[in-house]
Order: C-alpha cells, then structure tokens, then sequence
C-alpha cells in the first residue's frame, strides 16, 4: 500500500487493508508446553528492535568521521615543524631530513677516519700528506710547478732507492776497481737493507706508540671509575673534589706518579681520606621562623592616657578608643 499523504483520501480498498493488518496474529502452539500467542508477539518485537538498533550501531561503526569527510572545501593542512603534532613524529619531513643529515655525517666520519688511519700506517705527518696532495693535484693542473716541487723529493728517493750510485761507489768505479754496474748493483742491496732495517724501526715505534696510549688510557679510565664511584657514594664529593686534586699533585712529588692502574686507585684513595680527615661538611642553612606582623597596639604619638578609675575603662572601651 502506498505512503499516506495529507492531501491523500483514504479509498474502502485502503481501509479494508488496514483491517487486514490491524488483526492479531494467531500463533498455533507446537505442545502443551508452548508459550500463549501475547509471549511469543512480546519476544518477536523484541528480536525485531534489537535488529534494528544493530543494524543502527553497525551503521554509525562504518561510517567515517564527519572530520575525516573531505568535501573538498577544507584546507590541507599545514606542516607542524614546533609540536611536530601534524603527522607521526617518526614520518614528519623533519625528523627525516635530519636522519638523512644523520647518516651523510655518518659516512663523512667513516670517510675521515679511513684517510686518517691511511696517513698514521704510513708514517706520514700531516703537512707531509697534504704537501703530496698538493703536488698530486699540481700534476693535472700545473706540471711544471709540480715538477720544481717534486724534483728535492726524487733526487732523495733515487739515492735511497740506490739508483743513484754513491760517492765511495763512484770512486771505486773511478780507480777501475769495480766496474759501474756492479756499483749500481751495490748500491741498491744497500738501499734494500736500509730499507728492511726502516721498516722494522718503524713498527717497533708503532707498536711502542700503541702500548703507550694503551697504557694512559688504562690510568685515566682508573680514575674515571674511581671518581665516578665516589661520586655516587659520597654525596659531598664535589666539595672534597679541588682539595683532593691538591692532595694528588702533593703525592705525586713526595711518593711519585703510579703506573699501574691499581696505583692510581691507591693514590687517588690515599687523598680521598687525608681530605676526609679535614674536611667537615658545609652546614645546612638555618631556617628562621617568619615574623609575624604586630597587630593591634597604638601608633605612637596617638596613645591612649592610663585609666584612672572604672569608669574611664567603660569610656574608653564605648568610645573605641
């Protein structure tokens, strides 16, 4: 039946469907034991509304947010580069610009150090490489400034090399004792055992070099730890802390520096309680209690003349004075 209007008139056929409708349901129980008809009408309305208040509840889940609707009138928004509270703070365009900065510096420092540890197994000082990068980069653009540069270094290395054969050689050669090909001959076995014999120096001065900060860097972790432990344990360490570095310098003139880790601890344990025999602990501040205001009273110039009797008592309590 279609949808009543206002301005509809209701036809007999109409009212005779509404008659129709309007008649109860007579539900034919399956036993004895069933329900009267008014239950089982009581319990079909009732599955029929909580299917429509679910239906309404699964409605209102699937729908979007009314903020999240964009109908294309709406801004976009703007990048929060202060509070970072526009996007999660691991995608904001800043954090990743500085992860990509993070790992560049990263690769500088590898970099760095690569160079660095290339130039120290070498041998070389610092102005001795750059002077080879300069004369390296001289070579491509400027061979003739490059060669001025690099002749003093060659002429050293063909006579270290023994290509260039030596004075007391050349003599030999000269009075017809040797000939010139066995002086050049000579002349590089020399350069080589020179060269084995640098060689070894130079690793003895290393590995010398490697247990030397070794060894410094064991006293000043020994110090640090020891330092570090007091700190935690004694909550007045940073008031003791100038006198036992006095303390220190003192013991290290009368009984000397300690060269083992352990001396370290020792000495530096030693201080800590010549200190500690003197030293006495700053005390707290006092805490004076608050001065109340004075109240009542009289200003002076403005006091009240003693009582002679009781009546001027009543005076003065009536009058305020």
């Amino acid at each position: 039946m279609p949808p009543l209007d206002d301005n509809m008139e209701m036809t007999p056929s109409d009212i005779s469907d509404l008659d129709e409708q309007a008649k109860p349901v007579t539900v034919e129980p399956d036993d004895a034991a069933s329900s009267p008809a008014t239950g089982e009408t009581d319990a079909d309305l009732l599955s029929v509304a909580q299917s429509a208040i679910k239906e309404v509840v699964e409605a209102k889940v699937s729908a979007p947010p009314a903020d999240d609707v964009d109908d294309g009138s709406s801004e976009p928004k703007k990048p929060d580069d202060v509070d970072y509270s526009d996007v999660p703070f691991n995608k904001h365009p800043r954090f990743q610009q500085l992860l990509r900065k993070s790992k560049e510096y990263e690769q500088d420092a590898v970099r760095y150090r690569n160079v660095e540890g290339f130039i120290s197994d070498a041998g070389l000082e610092a102005e001795e490489a750059a002077e080879i990068l300069t004369i390296g980069g001289l070579i491509k653009t400027n061979p003739v400034e490059a060669w001025a540069r690099i002749k003093p270094t060659i002429q050293k290395l063909l006579v270290a090399a023994g290509e260039i054969v030596p004075d007391d050689l050349q003599s030999r050669v000269a009075n017809g004792e040797m000939s010139r090909e066995a002086a050049i001959e000579v002349s590089r076995a020399r350069a080589a055992y020179s060269a084995v014999q640098g060689q070894q120096a130079f690793r003895e001065q290393r590995q010398a070099a490697t247990e030397h900060s070794n060894f410094a860097r064991s006293l000043t972790t020994a110090a640090s730890d020891w330092e570090r432990d007091r700190t935690i344990k004694d909550p007045n360490y940073a008031d003791k802390q100038q006198a036992i570095m006095k303390e220190v310098l003192y013991l290290q003139q009368t009984d000397g520096r300690p060269n083992t880790p352990e001396g370290v601890k020792a000495q530096l344990q030693k201080a800590y309680k010549a200190v500690n025999e003197s030293f006495r602990a700053p005390a707290p501040p006092v805490t004076r209690p608050a001065v109340k205001p004075v109240t009542g009273g009289q200003v002076v110039g403005n006091q009240r003349p003693a009582p002679k009797n009781t009546l001027d008592i009543v005076k003065q309590f009536t009058s305020g004075r």
